[in-house]
């Protein structure tokens, strides 16, 4: 009896397993002839990680891929085989229950349509797979390639707008729905409000007015925290059209250009008038000397 409380007490005392410090989301549809962009945005954040499980860092970061289509989604059954013995990806199937009498209208550029509007409930999806799982959340897309050390970007990102504006609301380092870090503490509240507004804008609409604060809504539950842009892209898109629209307008940048207007909305993006000498906007509380990522511009992710 004694021998049994000591090992009760014992499993009482184990520390539980350590929490990530990013989690990765990332949600996947089929596409256009079994398109492999799946494979190869998987492959550019393999190259990343660490191989070795004995590696201190091996699970501080951690990928969520979730098949929002169902059966019938060849790379996602190809990549769940290909790293299925890899704790730093996680493979699962989801996708949100549509509201009650859901209709199959087209919507506009604007106005969400069924498929757009099914998009958002995707996202909604990801992030209650990856809910509670680590510390940050980053949103990405099957069709966006990291960059060449994009992981050390990452955590320099993070850890730099963490100590210029501590709790920070949002930092976009990509464009469309993807690039976008977040407080895990803050999945619950987002997921919400992406529900709820679903038929008002499409979902890379609707997280910039969140994280920005632009509604009653948002701008109450934000406060008085920060968003931030982040100077550099280091997201390579691969896909021949955009997931959210019928085609793209423009150039996008490539790994390690600078995001800029109009690639994304003036609100949330680098403003090399406002911030010459830095790599965030805003950047009045910047203390330290930025590291010149664009320097990497040409380092693309195989």
């Amino acid at each position: 009896a004694a021998a049994g409380d000591a090992a009760a007490r014992c499993a009482t005392a184990a520390p539980a397993a350590r929490k990530a410090w990013l989690a990765v989301g990332l949600p996947t549809v089929p596409r256009a002839d079994d398109a492999d962009y799946l494979l190869q945005t998987l492959a550019s954040f393999a190259a990343e990680l660490p191989r070795d499980a004995s590696d201190p860092a091996h699970g501080s970061v951690v990928v969520f891929v979730v098949n929002t289509h169902g059966p019938g989604h060849k790379r996602f059954d190809e990549a769940a085989r290909l790293y299925e013995r890899d704790s730093q990806f996680r493979f699962s199937s989801a996708a949100e229950a549509a509201p009650p009498n859901e209709k199959r209208d087209s919507g506009s550029a604007n106005r969400p349509g069924w498929r757009v509007r099914k998009q958002t409930r995707d996202i909604v999806s990801v992030l209650r797979a990856a809910e509670g799982a680590a510390a940050y959340f980053l949103f990405a897309e099957d069709d966006m390639k990291l960059c060449g050390h994009g992981l050390f970007a990452a955590e320099y990102v993070v850890r730099r707008a963490e100590r210029a504006y501590p709790n920070f609301m949002a930092v976009r380092a990509s464009f469309g729905m993807n690039g976008i870090f977040i407080h895990d503490s803050d999945i619950s509240h987002f997921s919400a409000y992406m529900l709820g507004h679903q038929a008002r804008r499409p979902p890379d609409h609707l997280v910039v007015e969140w994280f920005a604060g632009e509604t009653e809504e948002s701008r109450t539950y934000r406060g008085d925290r920060q968003h931030l842009g982040f100077r550099w892209n280091f997201f390579d898109h691969i896909g021949a059209r955009s997931t959210l629209r019928a085609q793209t307008s423009g150039k996008m940048p490539a790994c390690y250009e600078e995001l800029l207007a109009p690639v994304v909305f003036p609100v949330e993006a680098y403003h090399p008038k406002r911030c010459p000498n830095h790599d965030f906007t805003p950047c009045g509380n910047l203390r330290t000397p930025a590291l010149d990522l664009g320097a990497m511009r040409r380092f693309r992710a195989r």
